[in-house]
């Protein structure tokens, strides 16, 4: 894990876009006019840049990642642009593993609010991105959309070389739709004429609703459904369109890379197939390939810490599809053992399934208790009424409300110490991201 323990003088110093982002909280603007007039303002950077764009409800950020290290091992300058971040948002923008500087961040800020215009914080940071990615120069930008795709504003860029979904579930209904098709119609809006479409969805029909648009707008399609990948715990093999990849180590054991690492591999086995003359004439190598999957890190997913002699899984998991996922890994890796999960979630999100899967979770003869807490954002879910909610249907073998994460962490050791001490027992941090950016910042100082 990288070290971001920040003094109070590193902290003042952050620089104004954190609170232009506390501000704006979740505000965002649907369309494309708005990052449209900031971009032409900047000369369009975006014209320059060769993008990989990905879209979907659940692993975008880790294929994103996925895709990032693999073509960095392979000596190309690579950018990367996901969202929301834990801890600071230069986390955001990154260029050959370095994060954006505070000095850049405020400097582009500025040069985009003399704009004039009135742009939501994520039209911004989004002009923001493209134009450092254009002053660096990097050879590919890897985009993660940052809520849909259609009218998300990553969605400015015209050709990307790739356009990626990874699936599509149930999320942000009051945005997207409450139905699989309508969330999968708008995310299918990042798929572009004459280009190249790759998805991951693994339900057949929406699937052919995926591939479908790419038909009508006369694009090549792929689908992980014409490959295999199979693994021993973290070793993982490949056996691809044109190329196989053996004996692959992969530093996480969360169940669900199994599907995001598929289709990171056959993005990168498309990518060099069809466009290695835009990538400098480079042959895609194993060897590389191993290196960029050794290098892949994704804090909060699945992200095992031992804290106190006592085990921590932190997991951003936070809506249903996620929590399945995340469930699946706890039972493969932690057999026949006790659940004590911290949970923190969002007002918009599901909670009411993801309670259920949760209450679930445990194995025959396995308790499972919950510490819901608090989270430092407005629009957190308050932790008494979750707690009085599970109550209500028996769900949790004990319930817990704490105000914070801290509190929250507190009760969840108290419990760990006090089980037998023959039990095997695993404290889980999961429901949102937001929720594990308080835990590294008031748990582990960060």
């Amino acid at each position: 894990m990288i070290n971001v323990k920040r003094n109070k003088a590193e902290i003042n110093n952050i620089g104004s876009i954190e609170k232009l982002y506390k501000k704006q909280g979740f505000k965002m603007n649907f369309g494309l006019n708005g990052i449209e007039e900031l971009l032409k303002y900047a000369n369009n950077p975006q014209e320059c840049i060769n993008f990989i764009h990905i879209t979907g409800t659940n692993g975008k950020g880790s294929v994103s990642r996925f895709i990032y290290e693999i073509l960095r091992a392979h000596d190309l300058n690579v950018g990367l642009y996901t969202s929301p971040h834990l801890l600071k948002f230069n986390e955001r923008i990154i260029v050959d593993d370095k994060q954006i500087s505070d000095t850049d961040l405020e400097r582009l800020k500025n040069y985009f609010l003399a704009s004039g215009f009135r742009n939501s914080f994520f039209e911004l940071t989004t002009a923001i991105c493209f134009k450092y990615f254009k002053e660096k120069n990097v050879d590919i930008a890897v985009i993660e959309a940052g809520l849909g795709g259609m009218l998300d504003a990553t969605n400015i860029i015209n050709k990307p070389l790739l356009s990626i979904i990874t699936n599509i579930s149930i999320d942000h209904s009051e945005i997207l739709g409450n139905s699989y098709k309508k969330i999968a119609l708008d995310k299918a809006g990042i798929i572009k004429r004459n280009s190249i479409f790759i998805t991951g969805e693994r339900k057949a029909a929406i699937r052919e609703i995926l591939i479908n648009e790419a038909i009508h707008k006369n694009t090549m399609h792929f689908s992980t459904s014409l490959i295999k990948i199979t693994h021993q715990k973290n070793v993982y093999n490949y056996y691809g369109i044109d190329s196989s990849f053996k004996n692959i180590l992969l530093p996480s054991f969360a169940s669900y890379h199994k599907y995001n690492l598929s289709l990171a591999l056959l993005s990168i086995e498309v990518l060099f197939k069809y466009y290695k003359n835009k990538i400098y004439n480079k042959d895609l190598s194993e060897s590389y390939i191993k290196k960029g999957i050794s290098d892949f890190k994704n804090d909060g997913r699945f992200e095992i810490l031992n804290i106190n002699n006592a085990a921590v899984v932190l997991d951003g998991a936070h809506n249903p599809d996620g929590i399945k996922n995340l469930i699946s890994s706890l039972k493969k890796n932690y057999k026949k053992t006790n659940y004590i999960f911290v949970f923190g979630v969002m007002k918009d999100k599901d909670y009411k399934t993801m309670l259920r899967r949760l209450s679930n979770s445990a194995n025959t003869n396995c308790s499972v208790d919950i510490i819901f807490s608090n989270v430092g954002n407005e629009r957190s879910f308050d932790a008494k009424l979750l707690k009085e909610y599970s109550d209500n249907l028996k769900y949790f073998n004990n319930s817990y409300a704490a105000s914070n994460i801290k509190e929250a962490m507190n009760k969840a050791f108290q419990l760990y110490n006090a089980a037998d001490s023959s039990s095997r027992r695993v404290i889980v941090v999961c429901g949102s991201l937001y929720l594990l950016g308080d835990f590294k910042e008031k748990q582990l100082g960060m």
